[in-house]
Order: C-alpha cells, then sequence, then structure tokens
C-alpha cells in the first residue's frame, strides 16, 4: 500500500509542477497578448494619423491644381487666346523639344562615333534647358575664372551661331570633348586636364554656356524623384539629378571610357547606345512596360510675345510653364544604388 501511496503522490506532484508551468505560460502568453493589443491600438492611432494626413494633402494638392489651373486661365486671358489655341501652342513648344532632343542625342552618336573611329576616349555633358528659369542655385561656373568659350567671335553672327541645326555646333562639341594641355614653366607638355562640366543648349536650340557645374549633386541635394543610378560614373550621376530639375528637358552624356551615349529625363534612364558593339537600348527593353512620365510644370517668368496675328513665335521660347510629351516609361528598382557625388562633369 505504501508503493501505491507514494506513487500516486508522485504523480500529484508532477501534474501540480506542470500545472505551475501552465499557469506561467499563460500568464506570459496573457502578457504578450497584452502588449499585442498595445501594439495593434497603436497602430490604429497610425492609421488614424495617416488617413488624416493623407486627407489633408490630397486637399492641398487639389487646391493646388485649381490654383494652378486658376492661374494659367489668367495669363491666357491677359495673352488674348483662347485656350484651344495656347494647348496647340503648348503642344507645337512640346514638339519642339521632342525634336530638339532627338537632334542633340543623334548628334552625340555621331560625336562617339567619330570618337571611336580616330581611337579617342571623349566625354561630353550635353544639358537642354530652359535659359529664362535657369536657377543660378543649381548651376554655376566649373572653374574660377573661366572665360567662356562661346563668346568669341567665331559663334557670333547668324551665320556662326552654335546652334544644334548648324556646322557650328560640332566645333563646340569637339571642344567640349578635347583635354587642356598642362604646360611647365619651360613651355613643354607634361600632361592633359579633362574639360569638365556641362553644355547648355536652349530652347532657341542654341548652346550658350559651357564648362558648368550641376551644384546639386556637389552639395548631395537630391530628389526622392531622383532613381538610383543604374551604370556610369560621377558625371552620370550629375546627369540623373540634372535631368529632374525643373528648367532642364534633357541630358545626355558620353562616357569618356567606354564611348556609350545614354539620355537621362525626369530623373530617369531613358536608353542607351553602346558605340563599340552597335546596340541600343530603350527603357522599356531594360525594365519593360512603365508609367507616364510626368509633365513639369513651371511657374510664367517672362511674359509670352504675340505677334499681330495673335500667334506665337515657338523659337523664341516664350511659352510657358514648361511642359513635356508623356511617354511610358517605368521607374524600375535598381541594385547598385550609386550616391550622390560631386561633379559637373
Amino acid at each position: 500500500m505504501s508503493g501505491i501511496f507514494f506513487s500516486k503522490k508522485k504523480q500529484i506532484e508532477s501534474l501540480e509542477i506542470k500545472l505551475q508551468e501552465t499557469k506561467n505560460q499563460l500568464a506570459e502568453m496573457q502578457t504578450k497578448n497584452s502588449s499585442l493589443l498595445e501594439n495593434i491600438s497603436q497602430l490604429e492611432r497610425y492609421k488614424d494619423d495617416f488617413n488624416e494626413i493623407n486627407s489633408e494633402y490630397n486637399k492641398l494638392k487639389e487646391k493646388s491644381r485649381l490654383e494652378l489651373e486658376k492661374a494659367v486661365d489668367k495669363k491666357i486671358k491677359e495673352l488674348g487666346i483662347s485656350k484651344n489655341k495656347f494647348a496647340q501652342l503648348m503642344a507645337d513648344r512640346e514638339e519642339l523639344i521632342e525634336l530638339y532632343i532627338d537632334k542633340l542625342y543623334s548628334l552625340a552618336k555621331h560625336f562617339a562615333l567619330e570618337s571611336k573611329e580616330n581611337g579617342e576616349n571623349r566625354g561630353l555633358f550635353v544639358i537642354l534647358v530652359d535659359e529664362r528659369n535657369l536657377d543660378d542655385n543649381n548651376f554655376s561656373v566649373f572653374h574660377e575664372g573661366q572665360i567662356e568659350h562661346l563668346n568669341q567671335e567665331c559663334y557670333l553672327g547668324i551665320d556662326q551661331i552654335p546652334h544644334i541645326f548648324s556646322p557650328a555646333i560640332k566645333e563646340v562639341f569637339t571642344f567640349m570633348g578635347e583635354k587642356d594641355e598642362s604646360i611647365d614653366r619651360d613651355g613643354k607638355v607634361i600632361g592633359y586636364d579633362e574639360r569638365d562640366g556641362a553644355l547648355l543648349v536652349n530652347l532657341k536650340g542654341v548652346a550658350f554656356m559651357s564648362r558648368m557645374m550641376v551644384e546639386g549633386v556637389r552639395t548631395h541635394k537630391v530628389y526622392d524623384k531622383v532613381e538610383p543610378l543604374l551604370e556610369g560614373n560621377a558625371k552620370h550621376n550629375a546627369a540623373l539629378y540634372a535631368s529632374s530639375l525643373d528648367e532642364v528637358m534633357a541630358v545626355i552624356v558620353i562616357s569618356e571610357e567606354t564611348s556609350k551615349v545614354t539620355l537621362f529625363r525626369d530623373g530617369k534612364f531613358v536608353k542607351s547606345y553602346d558605340t563599340y558593339a552597335d546596340i541600343e537600348k530603350t527603357r522599356i527593353e531594360v525594365f519593360g512596360e512603365g508609367e507616364k512620365r510626368e509633365t513639369k510644370v513651371v511657374p510664367m517668368k517672362k511674359p509670352i510675345a504675340i505677334d499681330n496675328s495673335g500667334t506665337e513665335e515657338i523659337l523664341s521660347e516664350e511659352v510657358q510653364p514648361d511642359s513635356q510629351v508623356s511617354s511610358q516609361v517605368e521607374h524600375p528598382a535598381y541594385e547598385e544604388p550609386v550616391s550622390p557625388q560631386s561633379s559637373g562633369g
């Protein structure tokens, strides 16, 4: 009997231990559950805060859209033209911008091919920009005391003007792609320095400044609308950033290492041309189908010139706000972002 008693007692003690363990587990679960409920409650508050902020944001966005629309309508009335006429002028301007971008890209490809044929490594950095809305905080002269190359007499006059449809532009490209000689006191050439910086082309199609630095990259000023760089160096990073600026329509870079031509718009890669492989890759080919490009809108800083017939002279650059043709491009997730660096070319 005593053996049975001790056996039962041992079972009871074992059950009491298990019961205590179960109680401890239950208490722990209750504590975790309480913490979880508190986290859920906090998330609900975050959700409410987000919905409130999002609602306020949408209201401000709609208000901004209406104010912009109102300002544009007011400006159109001041010009004495109809909305349809204004829309046509804007469409014409967008066509002109697309034409300029295509021409600059074509010129860049020819420049790169010529470099390849001559066995040279020449880089180039070209920016199509709305000169009237140029923000001095975004661009500066690359070297202090620089003598502006385009102010020379050889580029003055309608016959010599460095327009992208004039042979003179090739001379400007050549200048930007060449290297400066470093000479010692005895007059001997001891080295070569690349001509850093960007060539700025305005909406008249004229190159008006050379060797310009993109300030935003040097100061690490970047926007969330600029996607990470797919490939390239500091010059490509500067080009990618510059393409997102309101006053910039497009940026084209030719690598001095590979002679590859790359086009950026709105802070995104658009297409590239590999000179040695003779292969062009577009954004859609690389990343697949994508979203529409957002239209850039820039405040009117100068009045639009209207002639007696009520039409605008497109080449005078006098239509605002800025707008670009929407196209289907995608915003991909790149693998290896390149950090912003000090660069202008």
